[in-house]
């Protein structure tokens, strides 16, 4: 649906909108938000009535390095092995202005949908794509280049492990040293779980001596015998990182026996570890090698909740050699979770879209608030409520500073 641009003087209303479940008026001037109140018959024509508002989305998991590229290696298969292996074709032929013509495509469609915070592993077998990242990034804090700044984060991730290869091990040091917020690894991929344990607590030591967060790909499979979560959890909490670490994926949890799937639970919310899941990814990578019934493959986001664990979710994929479906809007993994994780209650599917503006900006700091004083950065969706924003899932007007962003 076409809109178009809102111009106005500096001031601006919006009348009867939804906003954490009341009806209520917003008051903009000065590019802040002057008022919150409930919402009144409207005392002059307004700029904005009705839909829902809330704040910018985040997406907390995906690969700018490899986006794009999946139509030029097509993934016969379909499946993370071969993902894989395209990737590693790929790779060796990038150069800086490809990756970054191709992360900047994608963080447009980002924030056409309503996402400014974007956080991005890159692999770092590439260092041409991690410095085209990392420079992608600082361009992007300028609003004169997108019309509002984009905050992006960098995270080294090893994507075919660290002890595999010598080499492997010191491209990823590398390119931590080169400027990254985070640091990665992937535990499953090494050659046994006691390596798997040890790249873990690696991962850990790097990012203290740096100072940076952690941010890992954990038990990405359907073997349940997986389980370095434990290990990121005593790392965790040995190190006093809570708040600062994420294990993405943890799709072997759907594997588990549900008794220990419940105590991993309990540690995850108690050391403080946000747990990330990828719905589009890997609800078909996951349980692929199943005959029926298959596994859904993603991890236990409801048992999470319960145990009163912080879980993102991410994109993880935008038309890259994992999945060519991907489009940027953070609202499709929502949905996906939703229907792929049986959340369908309705309180269930009203915190699905709330973590995409809470829970999904936990890796970057703080979430972002509407309240008065802060500045007027929000989105505008014509659905009048979350769950028919997410049946629909059409872009929302973005605004900054109280002025849309085209």
């Amino acid at each position: 649906m076409y809109h178009p641009r809102i111009d106005y003087d500096g001031r601006m209303r919006i009348h009867d909108t939804w906003f954490n479940g009341q009806r209520v008026d917003l008051d903009i001037s000065d590019g802040h938000i002057q008022s919150v109140s409930s919402a009144t018959p409207a005392p002059r024509p307004e700029v904005l009535s009705g839909g829902m508002v809330c704040p910018h989305f985040a997406e907390p998991h995906v690969h700018l390095d490899a986006t794009q590229l999946g139509a030029r290696r097509p993934n016969r298969s379909g499946t993370l092995f071969e993902g894989i292996d395209n990737w590693a074709v790929l790779r060796a032929s990038l150069d800086a202005e490809d990756v970054r013509a191709r992360a900047l495509k994608t963080v447009r469609w980002y924030l056409a949908h309503g996402t400014s915070r974007i956080r991005t592993h890159v692999d770092t077998a590439s260092r041409t794509a991690a410095a085209a990242l990392i420079a992608l990034r600082d361009e992007l804090t300028n609003p004169e280049v997108l019309g509002m700044p984009v905050q992006i984060e960098v995270v080294a991730f090893p994507q075919e492990g660290i002890l595999t290869d010598p080499q492997r091990e010191a491209d990823w040091r590398e390119v931590v040293q080169m400027g990254c917020d985070a640091v990665g690894c992937i535990p499953h991929y090494e050659s046994s779980h006691e390596a798997g344990d040890a790249t873990v607590r690696m991962c850990f030591d790097l990012a203290e001596a740096h100072g940076l967060k952690v941010d890992l790909h954990c038990d990405e499979t359907d073997d349940p015998a997986w389980r370095a979560l434990l290990a990121v959890c005593d790392e965790t909490e040995r190190r006093g990182m809570g708040g600062r670490v994420v294990a993405g994926h943890c799709t072997a949890m759907h594997s588990w026996p549900d008794r220990l799937a419940e105590d991993a639970c309990a540690r995850v919310a108690g050391s403080g570890v946000q747990v990330v899941t990828n719905p589009l990814d890997n609800i078909v990578l996951q349980g692929r090698g199943d005959r029926y019934p298959k596994r859904r493959g993603l991890t236990r986001v409801d048992e999470l909740w319960d145990a009163g664990a912080v879980v993102g979710i991410g994109h993880d994929s935008v038309v890259d050699p994992w999945y060519r479906l991907g489009t940027a809007n953070m609202l499709d993994p929502a949905y996906m979770l939703i229907h792929a994780g049986h959340l369908t209650g309705e309180a269930q599917m009203e915190r699905v879209f709330r973590t995409l503006h809470s829970d999904n900006h936990m890796p970057f700091g703080k979430p972002p608030s509407l309240r008065p004083g802060a500045s007027a950065d929000f989105l505008w969706f014509t659905a009048p409520d979350p769950i028919e924003a997410l049946r629909t899932r059409r872009p929302p007007r973005v605004f900054y500073r109280g002025k849309e962003i085209t």
